[in-house]
Parts: C-alpha cells; sequence; structure tokens
C-alpha cells in the first residue's frame, strides 16, 4: 500500500467518506508520527488512537465526514504544526 504524503491525501479515489478513507488516514497519521521529533511520539499516537476510537460509532453520514475532513486538515496542516 503506497503512503501518501500530505499534498496528495486523499487519494483522488477517496475524496468522500469510505472505510478505506478513514482507514487510509488513520495508517498515514501514524506513519507520520514517526517523523515527529520534538514531540512526545507516544501521547501523539495514543492521541490519535483515542480520537478514531471516540468517532468510531457515528452513524451519521455528515457526521463522519466531518470527522474525516478534520483529520485530513490535521495531516495537510503537518499534523497541527508538530513536524
Amino acid at each position: 500500500m503506497t503512503c501518501w504524503g500530505s499534498s496528495s491525501f486523499p487519494p483522488p479515489a477517496m475524496a468522500g467518506w469510505s472505510r478505506e478513507a478513514v482507514l487510509l488516514l488513520y495508517r498515514t497519521l501514524l506513519r507520520q508520527g514517526r517523523q515527529l521529533q520534538l514531540t512526545d511520539r507516544d501521547f501523539y499516537t495514543s492521541r490519535v488512537r483515542r480520537e478514531f476510537r471516540k468517532h468510531q460509532n457515528l452513524t451519521k453520514l455528515e457526521d463522519k465526514k466531518r470527522q474525516l475532513e478534520k483529520g485530513q486538515f490535521f495531516l495537510r496542516t503537518k499534523l497541527g504544526g508538530l513536524v
């Protein structure tokens, strides 16, 4: 599987909400976290996991899309300025 950089995320085929898009975002955020130098990587990793678990039972499509967009924005902005 290709690791998408922040400039090409989301890939065109996964621009809308889908389980695959969520999993790709999750994996990409965890991979990008490995590059952190000035931030506690364990804290970052646990925070990403906690946020995904917190929202895993959303049922409304609008809510799912909103959370996916928030995660994509976080990734595009270099992990909120952490990298």
